[in-house]
């Protein structure tokens, strides 16, 4: 226990480092506030003491126009005070945005803001906790959140709402569209952050790390982050053995999380399950990503394109976590467009590949690196290679030893062989795997996201202990039908067993 705490206090005193000094939340409130107020100066008559935060910031960009319509509304879930909001005419189409983690909150879409409001009632918020909302106690889960986003959009809307969300809060979206479905017209999902099972995650925040020269503060300024707590806080959940113990732990995640509502959401967010939701979500769903995003990888982005009944995805060239201000031009067209319903200019990517085109034999990759391959191969042997990517391949046979591969959009189908991975760390995104044992381990690392699999015998058999990452994906076998999420240490037994064996 004494090892854990000294790991959680090294993480609170980066956070800390990194994001600035704490500002101090109010906590006298005038006794007449009604469930929504009347609007209010901003940030001036703040309740209780004003926030240096909230201060009109230098950089017009962040700064409250004149018109936009300022309150604090009493939410039911924390019991806490929330600063919304809002832009527009209230008779427009009402579109409700959501923020990710960082000090800024709502000033995330301040640069959004206008070009909306000519067309819709646009209402914004801080999160319980974030920016000028008041402090809440307890867990910043985006099913927490998504209940308070209810009541928000309850209270200052009519009709149905477009929901949009960004980083933690595209989460926080894709819940409330979950469970409010009726109250949805549209999803609107931009870097969506923390949907990938927790080793997926770290995984890709530390292929960044590795490959990037520039220091952390730079990397996060270059790419446009405002606010560096929403990468470190994200890169914090590296430790899985952390925020296991801060889950089953009260008392550690109260000590930890009380002053950080960056920490408390964060470590809320990697801890919640989305499966059910991007099965339930029926509303039509625009997904845009920045394709260098260094927090939420792109393959988020594609697998939710797969396993959302009715979405399309569009990225955003060169852009990082935050597109709407590192490219705003090219995030505002696609957003337009989302909300236009363009569909001439958002293509829906084939994810499902058919045996087309030129049968190209045999493919053998030995000791190569970085090559890419795509296309129709009857075999596949890749032996002792380094940074290989297939790419939309179709195959009958596939043989990884001792190399490291990404593989996306494959479909693979053989009743008599099984695809083969020795020795070797190996990243799927989106799959269609058939056959009867179609695949097997040994002694190796698989990080798979949004890979389907069928068969009459075991999914995936293990033989040499190896380790398995799935991120949305599914089984339907005799032994074992169902979702597979979650992270896995096996050796000599199937990935999955039937719950009568487990």
């Amino acid at each position: 226990m004494l090892r854990s705490l000294s790991l959680c206090l090294i993480l609170m005193l980066l956070i800390s480092a990194c994001s600035g000094p704490r500002q101090a939340k109010p906590t006298t409130y005038p006794s007449a506030h009604s469930s929504v107020q009347d609007p209010i100066q901003y940030p001036t008559q703040y309740p209780g003491k004003p926030k240096s935060l909230a201060l009109q910031p230098r950089s017009s960009e962040l700064q409250i126009k004149s018109h936009w319509e300022m309150s604090y509304f009493d939410e039911p879930v924390f019991n806490s005070k929330v600063a919304v909001l809002e832009a527009g005419s209230k008779d427009n189409p009402s579109i409700i945005l959501i923020h990710g983690l960082g000090n800024l909150g709502m000033k995330d879409w301040f640069t959004v803001i206008p070009e909306l409001e000519q067309n819709y009632h646009v209402i914004a918020m801080d999160l319980p906790g974030f920016g000028l909302s008041s402090s809440a106690k307890g867990r910043f889960l985006p099913t927490n959140y998504a209940d308070v986003i209810a009541a928000i959009s309850e209270q200052y809307a009519s009709g149905k709402t477009i929901a949009i969300g960004h980083s933690m809060g595209g989460a926080v979206a894709l819940r409330y569209t979950e469970l409010y479905q009726n109250r949805v017209n549209q999803l609107i999902l931009v870097d969506v952050a923390g949907l990938l099972e927790k080793s997926a995650f770290i995984k890709h925040i530390a292929s960044f790390e590795k490959g990037e020269k520039l220091s952390t503060p730079m990397k996060i300024l270059i790419e446009g982050v405002n606010d560096i707590s929403s990468s470190l806080i994200e890169t914090g959940t590296k430790s899985t053995f952390i925020s296991d113990f801060l889950q089953e732990n009260d008392h550690a995640w109260d000590f930890v999380v009380s002053d950080s509502a960056n920490m408390n959401a964060a470590l809320s967010l990697v801890e919640e399950d989305f499966n059910e939701a991007i099965n339930q979500v029926l509303v039509p769903v625009n997904i845009i990503w920045g394709e260098k995003d260094n927090v939420a990888p792109l393959r988020t982005g594609k697998v939710l394109n797969k396993k959302l009944r009715n979405a399309q995805l569009q990225v955003i060239s060169g852009a990082g976590h935050v597109p709407m201000k590192s490219h705003h031009k090219e995030f505002m067209g696609y957003l337009t467009d989302a909300l236009n319903n363009n569909k001439s200019q958002i293509i829906k990517q084939q994810l499902s590949l058919v045996k087309a085109g030129i049968n190209q034999g045999l493919l053998t990759c030995l000791k190569e690196r970085g090559k890419t391959y795509t296309g129709y191969y009857e075999k596949i042997v890749i032996e002792s290679c380094d940074q290989i990517q297939l790419l939309n391949v179709t195959t009958n046979n596939l043989i990884i030893t001792g190399s490291v591969v990404e593989i996306e959009n494959l479909t693979y189908e053989n009743d008599d062989h099984w695809m083969e991975f020795n020795g070797s760390e190996v990243t799927i995104t989106n799959a269609d795997i058939a056959g009867h044992i179609p695949m097997l381990l040994n002694g190796s690392s698989v990080y798979m996201a949004g890979v389907s699999f069928k068969s009459t015998g075991d999914a995936v058999m293990i033989g040499m202990g190896s380790r398995v990452s799935a991120s949305f994906c599914d089984i339907e076998s005799p032994s074992y039908s169902g979702i597979v999420h979650g992270a896995f240490h096996r050796s000599h037994e199937p990935l999955m067993k039937s719950k009568a064996g487990q």
